[in-house]
């Protein structure tokens, strides 16, 4: 059968799944059928069934500890750890995973984690600023009952333009 391509001609039968060609219907002659027997790519040989199989346990590993991943950091979060991802990767060793698939000693990592760098969980104190702080806290108002309480030698250490202030108004 010839069929033409944009750029090319070919004079080969058309593949069935998986790239290789049906021995049945490819004639060695005219009219006559071949005796290949051709096997598909994933039982050819134990080697490929076998490299298959580790790939598929590679990506289930790799899906798994991505999940764990996930989990472990989500708790060191609410746990106010300062950095997640790097106390995962101190304990990334220490997985243990239940036969479901599911991470079984999460909280125990974390628990250790707490213990092992406590310097890596708290929330941080804002910096005192340069002027540390003035003007931030609350003045005590001055109104004129506290001037009646007051002796002379208290009112004489008050700002004067306060005592005005509140004799004026």
């Amino acid at each position: 059968m010839k069929t033409k391509n944009n750029t090319t001609e070919q004079s080969e039968p058309p593949a069935v799944a998986g790239g290789l060609t049906n021995p049945t219907t490819q004639a060695a002659g005219v009219g006559e059928a071949t005796d290949i027997q051709v096997q598909p790519p994933a039982t050819a040989g134990g080697s490929d069934l076998n490299e298959l199989r580790k790939e598929n346990e590679q990506l289930k590993t790799t899906i798994r500890i991505g999940e764990a991943h996930r989990q472990i950091t989500g708790e060191l979060e609410k746990a106010g750890a300062r950095s997640p991802g790097l106390l995962f990767d101190a304990v990334k060793g220490d997985l243990q995973f239940g036969d479901d698939g599911a991470l079984d000693n999460a909280a125990a990592l974390v628990g250790r984690l707490k213990i092992t760098f406590p310097e890596q969980f708290g929330f941080d104190r804002p910096t005192a600023s340069i002027d540390a702080g003035a003007g931030q806290a609350a003045v005590p108002r001055l109104t004129r009952e506290t001037l009646a309480r007051m002796k002379t030698a208290e009112i004489a250490a008050l700002d004067w333009n306060d005592v005005r202030r509140v004799l004026a108004g």
